[in-house]
């Protein structure tokens, strides 16, 4: 929701911005923009159960393990991933910066975690080569 036009905002994310913002003047157009959608009573009351179906899975984002994928991205690939075409961002740090994002606050930790781990397998590995080879 950071770079988005508040009248780009979903439903649920208006409501959100309302209840929980910080901001007086982007709480007070998120209110002018809730009310422009003129919406009735039954969709009103929809979009307040939907929100808080979206706070209930916010809560445990937040507390998601990393997968196995995740997991052997990060051991095995922790510094050299390539740049598939298109892309000029490193797949690690872009999974980085797209769990602090979104609030994948476990994942974000457990991926330092094993990219800490993959580097020193990677040096390991390499120091025992340079050791057999000499």
């Amino acid at each position: 929701m950071i770079d988005k036009k508040i009248y780009r905002y979903s439903n649920v994310e208006l409501l959100d911005v309302i209840k929980n913002g910080t901001d007086k003047s982007v709480i007070k157009k998120a209110e002018s923009e809730f009310k422009s959608r003129n919406l009735t009573l039954e969709q009103k009351a929809k979009i307040e159960s939907d929100y808080l179906k979206y706070k209930e899975f916010q809560k445990e984002r937040k507390n998601k393990p990393l997968t196995r994928e995740e997991w052997l991205t990060f051991f095995i690939l922790p510094f050299f991933t390539p740049k598939p075409t298109g892309r000029n961002d490193h797949y690690s740090e872009s999974e980085m910066e797209r769990f602090e994002k979104y609030g994948f606050t476990e994942k974000a930790r457990q991926a330092n975690q094993v990219k800490l781990f993959g580097i020193i397998f990677w040096f390991v590995i390499i120091v025992c080569l340079i050791l057999i080879f000499n």
